[in-house]
């Protein structure tokens, strides 16, 4: 009996110490993947959230900065990684805007009832 709570104990140390050992190469994988993302140009998330390009690195401090061009600096451990933003930039609203303009039909009848005055 006492042998086999043994083995249990073993197997069990065995399993969390290969546990472990994963979970800290996967924790160096992801911060390798962010130092190499942190070059100027390139969309980062942070973990509050925040989405910007990154402008500078200085150490542990990241320049960042929104589509607007304000920037605001960030600790480095904040940063998750490189991600593109979930909205489109304003250069593609701009194109977007000036495509809709520039497609209005003009033969179409201002009043849709037909009713003339």
């Amino acid at each position: 009996m006492i042998i086999m709570i043994i083995v249990m104990l073993v197997a069990f140390w065995l399993m969390s110490r290969f546990a472990r050992k994963q979970q800290a190469r996967m924790i160096a994988e992801q911060e390798r993947r962010t130092e190499e993302a942190l070059v100027p140009g390139t969309w980062v998330r942070t973990r509050a959230g925040f989405y910007g390009t990154v402008v500078e690195v200085d150490g542990d401090v990241v320049t960042l900065a929104t589509p607007l061009g304000d920037e605001s600096l960030w600790a480095k451990n904040t940063i998750v990684g490189a991600e593109e933003p979930p909205f489109a930039s304003t250069q593609d609203e701009e194109d977007d805007g000036a495509d809709g303009a520039d497609g209005a039909d003009s033969d179409q009848d201002p009043d849709p009832a037909g009713d003339k005055a």
